[in-house]
């Protein structure tokens, strides 16, 4: 989208986003303390890395229209949840529900909504672990609640979902059939290398627990 048809001015879009950007540094400073908290623990990182974005002024304004809302960020306040975004890769897949427990039992994040993309996959095969929590903000006169997505998956997850998506983009959406048939197979091909892993990495945890016996 050029600049030219953008709706909601620049500056109401940086007041519009500052506090998303603080609810999201805010998650992210929560899930690097779990992670270091959780290796002094149990001797291990569940989470490889964190990958954090605010969505673009063009995006937001796509998203509106796509819903048929004003281009406002009256609109985008009210009814865009993903405004703010985190990506949290782990190693396997019991680290994923792992970390979103532990996220569940911060009380001060309110519960918006969870779908669970691992235990049921969208027919494209993609796989993640979706919640939205309303993350306080503080502000010089009060302290109100804004929403942060958080995306929890594992490195194979990973890996296929940027790779489908660089692929997506060049159809629009509207891959070939033959195409979403083989990125499906490679799906299937990751899932099992997921569980493959973590079957392996049971097992040396199994060893190095005898050893210490």
């Amino acid at each position: 989208m050029n600049d030219e048809l953008l709706h909601i001015p620049e500056e109401e879009y940086q007041d519009l986003i500052r506090p998303y950007t603080d609810a999201m540094n805010n998650v992210r400073m929560r899930l690097e303390v779990l992670n270091k908290d959780y290796r002094k623990k149990n001797n291990n990182y569940p989470i490889h890395f964190i990958q954090t974005r605010i969505k673009k002024r063009a995006s937001l304004e796509k998203k509106l229209m796509k819903k048929d809302l004003p281009v406002t960020v009256e609109a985008a306040a009210d009814n865009i949840r993903d405004i703010a975004g985190i990506r949290v890769i782990c190693y396997f897949e019991e680290d994923v529900y792992a970390v979103a427990e532990r996220l569940k039992q911060q009380q001060d994040l309110i519960f918006i909504r969870e779908r669970d993309y691992i235990q049921n996959p969208k027919d494209s095969g993609y796989e993640s672990y979706h919640v939205i929590y309303g993350v306080p903000v503080y502000h010089v006169d009060g302290m109100e609640y804004f929403p942060v997505e958080i995306q929890i998956r594992t490195i194979a997850m990973d890996f296929w979902a940027s790779l489908e998506h660089k692929m997506y983009y060049k159809f629009e959406g509207n891959a070939p059939e033959n195409i979403r048939r083989e990125l499906k197979e490679c799906a299937d091909l990751v899932g099992f290398l997921d569980r493959k892993m973590m079957a392996i990495n049971e097992e040396i945890q199994k060893y190095s627990d005898e050893e210490e016996e």
